[in-house]
């Protein structure tokens, strides 16, 4: 049988996608598949009726052409989603060191992880295309879903876990005191691990005679930013991360003047913290009042 269809030129061919990509498979766990199936059924019932945007429209949102920041310094893009910017990065054949993802934060029951999942994906798709190194924040119950679902041109570097005991909580259970951040990596992402050694440490690296590599632990325990806990750090952005969470990921991943993108910037943490390590960042946001903390910040970080 051709392999366009039952007869020769039926159908579209074997292996393309739209917009002359690659078609890809994506594997989804038995138990949710029928919310997934729904949220297809929604999403194709939306298009049917004119309600949602192209693909095009939506990736035209991006401003072009991006002008890549000088090292240390930072610019802040939007309102746009996160996909569209990175699709819009890649489209300019701009290349970073890193990518830090931190989507919105769905809920832990069935289907919140599983919007999760059929949104977090294609943000991974678009992530991989611009930089080797990629780190994903998000609930662990919904992050575990991502586990040997996310692009085959990514491996898991690691599972790290973001700690904090200052936390309230009115369960009548077990406290929820943690964050998860997945580390993914391409075949060609550099890591930097020599950064975390100590002057002696890299002495004796550098004659091989370095036993126990001093990398650092794959938990963070840091507190919430809450209260007088770090108040110059405050900047009354909801759930914003302390900079000692993300200094780590940075330094793994970049050197001095390398390039760090965030399409989820938040408050601007990860722009703080890549002007810190003499890093340019690129940073965005679909939230016009995220981007107006951002620039207020970062403009105080110089």
């Amino acid at each position: 049988m051709p392999k366009g269809g039952k007869r020769e030129g039926a159908g579209r061919p074997s292996g393309t996608g739209r917009y002359a990509e690659s078609a890809r498979s994506i594997r989804v766990p038995h138990s949710l598949i029928g919310p997934v199936s729904e949220m297809l059924s929604e999403h194709l019932r939306s298009v049917s009726a004119g309600l949602r945007v192209s693909e095009k429209q939506v990736r035209t949102k991006a401003v072009s052409p991006i002008v890549v920041p000088p090292a240390g310094t930072a610019s802040v893009i939007g309102p746009v989603d996160a996909t569209s910017m990175l699709c819009a990065l890649a489209d300019q054949k701009i290349k970073a060191a890193v990518v830090v993802l931190d989507p919105m934060y769905r809920g832990k029951q069935e289907a919140g992880r599983a919007a999760y999942l059929s949104e977090t994906v294609p943000l991974l798709e678009a992530a991989a295309r611009v930089a080797p190194n990629i780190f994903l924040w998000g609930f662990p119950e919904s992050v575990a879903r991502l586990v040997d679902h996310w692009p085959t041109s990514l491996k898991l570097e690691a599972w790290l876990t973001w700690f904090f005991k200052n936390v309230p909580s009115r369960s009548k259970s077990w406290r929820p005191s943690q964050q998860a951040c997945l580390h993914l990596r391409r075949r060609d992402g550099k890591l930097y691990p020599e950064r975390f050694y100590s002057e002696r440490h890299r002495a004796l690296a550098k004659e091989n005679k370095l036993e126990f590599k001093m990398t650092p632990y794959s938990v963070f325990e840091q507190p919430l930013l809450s209260g007088f806990i770090r108040k110059s750090e405050q900047t009354g952005f909801r759930m914003q991360k302390p900079e000692a969470v993300i200094e780590p990921l940075l330094r793994m991943t970049t050197q001095p003047g390398d390039l760090v993108i965030d399409p989820t910037c938040g408050s601007g943490t990860t722009g703080a913290v890549a002007i810190r390590l003499g890093c340019a960042a690129i940073l965005s946001d679909r939230s016009g009042h995220a981007l107006r903390v951002s620039r207020k910040r970062l403009a105080l970080s110089r």
